[in-house]
């Protein structure tokens, strides 16, 4: 009789029963069946959450995935196979390869709970979807290696692409505050703090945003003594006389309130507003603030005063004038006619205002004049002027000069015409017409800035206009006309201003040569002034080309504004830093400078830490003042030389030429304590920041986005490391800088 123990003393299973090798064989094939039905059960869960499943052999690189996992990126597994971890980084967004494998890294290392990333992968069509990938190390070695991983990602692109559209929608409607500069948006709490002032409240009220947000009540732009009469109505049964703020807001409690007052800026200077002020009203219907909209209306009310004195100048101008002036109805009845017009045609004033116009007007000029009458109906033209003969009294013909302009209403309905007429009468019968029309051709070329010249097609200069002479000849020398055009003008462009154009091409007509040169620099002394060159060609009597005339006109101010739209082309609006676009072509210039000279430079990447609770708690007004003081602290914080640049959201970039890492890694330290002292008041609390801070050498020869990518890792290897730090790249293995330690002084 046994004992009820098996060998070796141990405890028999069931009550004493033997183990059989069948039995123990049964058992594992269950325990396996259990397994595999239970994976089987994992997998339909996983299906029928549509993502896409995946299990790395760390080892191997070997992956396993589901069909719904390449199905998301529009391929079978099939089309895939064999499927690794190269499969994933081959599908991937180039920009966003290193963000996932320092994530990775982490949680390879133990430093994360789990691996999870936002990226970009390519789709079988071409397009870009949006995954969001999560996966876990679930087997290690005895040595704490990972073995195994797995993990599931998920097609978000729907929600990305909408909380990008909502993002690119808050910057328009803040870039359309900010952008109107002539218009002036005051926003205050339900307090009377105010918590936005755009640039159009800066221009028209002479103070900076920083002046004024979080510090005054907007009560500070009314002129107080106008105020003090409006008030004193208000006041209450005890005496008590309401602030400024409290009776503008009341009127505006259920709407929008509008009224015109005076405004005192920052120097002093009064200016007359209509303000329109309307409440706030967040999604749970609460009073959030006010915001009050104001224009100047200052320029217009002198307009205005300007006009009636013009209108009492013209009747007298009209009244005196020695030119023959007339109002003439649309139909072509005089309407009333000064005394020189009298005089002019010999009747009397009273005689002239019982006919038209037509009945005066010699046959053979009539239809001319109607026509033009007609152009000018038809918003053909503004004006006209013509040469025309008139019947006097007695009979005789009057040569007249005729000027016509027609005076339109605000909405643009004609009213009548506006006549003045010359008598030239004697000037046609002595020949002096000629003359003077000559004379005056001179005139006007010399009153015109544009320099201009006439050539004979050998080059030689046959006239030259007041401009030409003043800037070519200078003040007082002797004319020009006469010389060759080579021996007077040197052009060149801005692409090789060593350079000068052979003259002679632009002389000839059968060449291929431009009318307009928008890039033409003119030799001006020691000067090289912009110009743009406009050529015409004159013709004999029988159509053959004789000569030209070249038009040259000073465009200094033109490309200064051109510049100016290219410069506001790469400024962030928000921040007023250098955006990334400007960013990127600065960086490039940085990478050129190095590969040519070998100077140092070092790229800084900053990334705020703990930028989204201040836009998920206080709103994005809130976090746009927080990224407004960093930008400012990130100004100050610089040298003037280096390019400061916000690249979009809370990630910022600075530029640092002729900068070592030692350098750098002391500047961004100083910079991380700088960005750690602005506090912005908000909404009866003070908002704080910090953040991560990567810096690696601008390497020469590399690209922007190598760049950039170097940078980013750092950043992340900086917010790795617990946030609000700075890390350095090692400028020889491109890993950590391991003179990562306090800066001992030593040489750059």
């Amino acid at each position: 009789m046994q004992s009820g123990r098996g060998w070796g003393g141990k405890p028999r299973p069931h009550g004493g029963a033997r183990v059989t090798p069948q039995a123990a064989l049964l058992d594992a094939q269950a325990a396996l069946q259990a397994e595999a039905e239970e994976r089987r059960r994992l997998e339909m869960i996983i299906d029928g959450t549509g993502m896409g499943s995946w299990e790395w052999n760390c080892r191997t690189d070997q992956m396993q995935v589901n069909e719904r996992w390449a199905q998301i990126v529009g391929y079978t597994r099939e089309e895939l196979a064999p499927i690794t971890a190269d499969t994933f980084l081959q599908l991937a967004h180039p920009d966003d390869v290193a963000q996932s494998n320092a994530l990775l890294r982490e949680h390879l290392a133990g430093r994360s709970a789990q691996y999870e990333s936002l990226c970009r992968m390519r789709h079988k069509d071409g397009r870009w979807i949006w995954v969001q990938d999560r996966g876990r190390v679930y087997e290690w070695d005895a040595q704490g290696r990972p073995l195994r991983m797995a993990g599931a990602h998920a097609d978000v692109s729907d929600l990305q692409n909408a909380r990008q559209d909502a993002a690119d929608t808050r910057q328009r409607l803040q870039a359309v505050v900010d952008a109107s500069d002539e218009v002036a948006v005051i926003a205050t709490d339900v307090h009377g703090v105010v918590n936005l002032f755009n640039s159009g409240a800066q221009k028209l009220l002479g103070y900076t945003p920083e002046e004024v947000i979080g510090r005054v009540n907007p009560g500070l732009f009314h002129d107080p003594h106008e105020m003090h009469d409006y008030l004193q109505p208000e006041a209450d049964a005890d005496g008590r006389v309401p602030t400024v703020f409290e009776a503008l807001t009341a009127r505006a409690a259920t709407g929008t309130w509008s009224h015109q007052w005076t405004f005192v800026r920052k120097d002093g200077e009064h200016r007359q507003v209509r303000l329109s002020i309307s409440p706030l009203n967040g999604g749970d219907g609460q009073r959030m603030g006010y915001v009050g909209m104001a224009v100047d209306l200052t320029p217009l009310l002198e307009v205005r005063e300007q006009a009636h004195l013009a209108a009492e100048k013209f009747a007298g101008a009209f009244n005196s004038a020695a030119l023959g002036m007339a109002l003439v109805s649309l139909e072509g009845r005089w309407l009333d006619v000064n005394d020189a017009l009298c005089g002019i045609l010999g009747y009397t004033r009273a005689e002239l205002l019982e006919i038209d116009f037509q009945t005066l007007t010699y046959p053979d000029d009539l239809d001319a004049d109607l026509a033009m009458v007609q152009d000018l109906l038809a918003g053909r033209r503004d004006h006209y002027h013509m040469t025309k003969r008139y019947l006097g009294k007695g009979g005789h013909l009057v040569w007249g000069r005729l000027s016509v302009s027609l005076v339109r209403a605000p909405h643009g309905e004609p009213l009548h015409f506006v006549s003045q007429i010359q008598d030239i009468t004697a000037q046609h019968q002595s020949g002096q017409q000629l003359r003077e029309s000559a004379q005056r051709t001179r005139v006007t070329l010399d009153a015109v800035a544009d320099m201009v010249v006439s050539l004979d097609l050998r080059g030689r200069i046959e006239y030259a206009n007041a401009a030409a002479s003043r800037a070519l000849a200078g003040e007082g020398a002797a004319s020009f006309t006469g010389s060759l055009i080579q021996d007077v003008v040197e052009l060149t462009t801005e692409y090789a201003p060593r350079s000068p154009l052979e003259l002679e091409v632009l002389l000839d007509p059968d060449s291929n040569a431009v009318d307009l040169h928008s890039d033409l620099l003119l030799s001006v002394g020691a000067h090289l002034l912009p110009v743009d060159l406009t050529r015409a060609w004159l013709r004999d009597e029988d159509g053959e080309i004789n000569g030209a005339v070249w038009v040259i006109r000073d465009v200094t101010q033109q490309r200064a504004r051109q510049r100016e739209a290219r410069h506001l082309a790469e400024v962030d609006p928000l921040t007023e830093l250098t955006n990334r676009r400007g960013f990127e072509a600065h960086l490039q210039q940085a990478i050129t400078r190095v590969a040519r000279t070998g100077q140092s430079a070092s790229l800084m990447f900053i990334d705020l830490d703990n930028f989204k609770p201040i836009n998920d708690n206080h709103g994005h007004l809130a976090g746009d003042a927080m990224l407004w003081a960093v930008a400012n602290a990130l100004r100050h914080g610089v040298r003037d030389s280096d390019i400061v640049a916000r690249l979009g959201g809370d990630e910022f970039a600075v530029i640092l030429a002729g900068c070592s890492l030692r350098r750098a890694r002391r500047i961004g330290t100083d910079l991380l304590h700088s960005l750690q002292v602005p506090t912005i008041p908000w909404e009866m609390t003070r908002l704080s920041g910090g953040a991560s801070i990567g810096i690696p050498a601008i390497q020469g020869g590399t690209s922007v986005d190598a760049a950039v990518a170097a940078a980013d890792a750092q950043c992340y290897r900086a917010k790795a490391l617990g946030r609000n730090n700075v890390q350095v790249e090692d400028p020889v293995h491109g890993g950590p800088d391991p003179l990562d330690s306090p800066d001992d002084g030593g040489p750059e």
